[in-house]
């Protein structure tokens, strides 16, 4: 089964490096790879997306709208929390993309039993960052997190308050992700880590009108793996960032 950065999440589920987990008032459980942590980033739609060889373009597989979804900027993942996913347009998600509508039943009980909708992308997966500025007075700000899973191809998708700077996000996203991958103690060949020396060297990337600033990761692990590799201590606390000299 495919990953997706989007599942419905109740207190007490054990904690695992591929999901994020919950207290019991329904907020994330901080780990000890977070360290400095920027948020809340407010986002009111989320989507995910799978390549589809078949068709040759992606598809949606999940996706919520018109509510407030909590992002966070950990120093080893970006996180997410929406409380109220019963809320506003609809949810669709799960296996069967079973489409629950804002009245729904279900969805009333489960926010009674005590859930949220969550979800984490570690910097290890991540193959490419995107963002969207917002251009003219209906355009808007996006983020997009595109990862592997299964061998194929996924995004993550956010649609930003409108205050948020996404070229910014966007940047300090890439320069947590080379801290972290140069923190972690999976071993670089010398391109690779010259590659991640390039990425920050190049700074800032100028979106042109029309398209999506992008920046892409040299290397990146499946989603929901790595986890042997993650750093004893957030990149912020390791001295020795150098890559492949920590393993």
């Amino acid at each position: 089964m495919v990953y997706s950065p989007l599942t419905v999440t109740e207190p007490g589920e054990p904690e695992s490096f591929a999901y994020p987990s919950l207290t019991q008032d329904l907020k994330l459980v901080w780990d000890e790879l977070d360290g400095d942590i920027i948020g809340p980033i407010h986002a009111s739609a989320a989507s995910v997306h799978l390549y589809d060889n078949n068709r040759s373009q992606f598809r949606k597989i999940a996706s919520v709208e018109d509510v407030r979804i909590d992002c966070y900027v950990t120093e080893s993942r970006f996180a997410m929390i929406c409380e109220k996913y019963d809320k506003g347009g609809s949810w669709v998600g799960g296996g069967a993309a079973l489409v629950l509508n804002a009245g729904s039943k279900i969805l009333a009980a489960n926010r009674r039993r005590g859930k949220a909708l969550t979800g984490h992308l570690r910097y290890a997966w991540l193959r490419q960052i995107l963002f969207q500025r917002k251009e003219g007075f209906w355009g808007i700000e996006a983020l997009r997190l595109v990862y592997k899973s299964e061998g194929a191809s996924m995004f993550l998708q956010l649609t930003l308050d409108k205050s948020t700077d996404s070229a910014a996000l966007a940047h300090e996203l890439m320069e947590r992700t080379v801290a972290y991958r140069k923190a972690d103690s999976d071993p670089f060949e010398s391109d690779e880590a010259e590659a991640f020396e390039r990425l920050l060297a190049a700074g800032r990337v100028i979106q042109e009108k029309g398209t999506m600033g992008k920046y892409e990761l040299p290397t990146s692990w499946s989603a929901g793996s790595a986890a042997q590799y993650a750093p004893l201590a957030p990149p912020s606390a390791i001295t020795n960032n150098e890559p492949g000299t920590n393993s």
